[in-house]
């Protein structure tokens, strides 16, 4: 198989994987909030960083993802 095709099915499982970690930051920031956990809380604090850190990471491993995918299917019409 050729290595961008494998590469963008490796980008693929680690997306998925990271939205599910994603998904778990924010429901446990929405569980916080539920609890009523102040806002300005060291808990609520690290929640939201863990959130936004992995927020980043998907948004920049998404856009390689799109741009890999974008090139493999480019050559693949040719």
């Amino acid at each position: 198989m050729d290595y961008r095709k494998e590469l963008l099915l490796a980008s693929a499982a680690r997306l998925y994987s990271l939205g599910v970690d994603l998904e778990a930051t924010r429901f446990r920031l929405k569980e916080l909030v539920e609890q009523g956990v102040g806002y300005d809380s060291d808990e609520m604090i690290q929640a939201y960083r863990d959130f936004k850190e992995l927020d980043q990471q998907w948004k920049t491993l998404e856009q390689q993802y799109l741009e890999l995918r974008d090139e493999v299917v480019k050559d693949g019409q040719n």
